[in-house]
């Protein structure tokens, strides 16, 4: 079949322009998904960091609240042969018994709830560092608590805890975890 100059008039093709402009909205559209990687990344990162804090929190409240509350001393104390817990060259306090129903301890924001203030100086006792061995970059969580006393008599009947855990050292902001708990005879 032969194709005759009318044929070959109705047919073309695409034009500069319009190559151009196609290009460049792959590219604006490859740029703009481009840009997702990185953020995509660094919240995953954070995602990681804050439930490992979340995890770490809960494990340190929990020991905290397993301590006995007949635990001996003025201010009664614990430590943690393991070192993860509580340092082993530190005493870890458990409240003060001359001050029954005040949060002693670490500085706490005292809003709707209390969360540990974690822009305030450590407190001796009430808070550690804490580096994660299976962490490549050596991940540093800062660990502060703040406990009230009640009792009767000298004889501690229950003990409420606030305890923070933040990871420093983030390039992009994180929030601090706060668990809040009671323990009680």
């Amino acid at each position: 079949m032969n194709m005759t100059t009318h044929d070959r008039a109705t047919q073309r093709g695409f034009t500069l322009v319009e190559m151009l402009m196609a290009t460049v909205v792959g590219i604006v559209g490859l740029v703009a998904v481009a840009q997702l990687v990185p953020t995509s990344v660094m919240r995953k990162m954070n995602n990681r960091n804050d439930g490992t804090a979340l995890v770490f929190a809960q494990r340190a409240i929990e020991f905290i609240r397993e301590q006995p509350l007949t635990t001996t001393g003025n201010p009664p104390s614990f430590t943690d042969p393991l070192g993860v817990l509580c340092p082993p060259s530190q005493t870890c306090l458990l409240g003060d018994l001359n001050q029954p129903n005040v949060m002693v301890g670490s500085a706490l924001n005292t809003s709707a709830t209390p969360t540990i203030d974690f822009s305030a100086t450590p407190v001796p006792g009430y808070g550690y560092a804490y580096i994660d061995p299976n962490d490549p970059y050596g991940a540093a969580y800062d660990v502060r608590w703040a406990i009230s006393t009640t009792g009767i008599g000298g004889t501690i009947t229950g003990r409420r805890i606030v305890l923070g855990v933040f990871r420093r050292g983030m390039k992009s902001p994180s929030l601090p975890v706060t668990l809040d708990t009671l323990v009680e005879k």
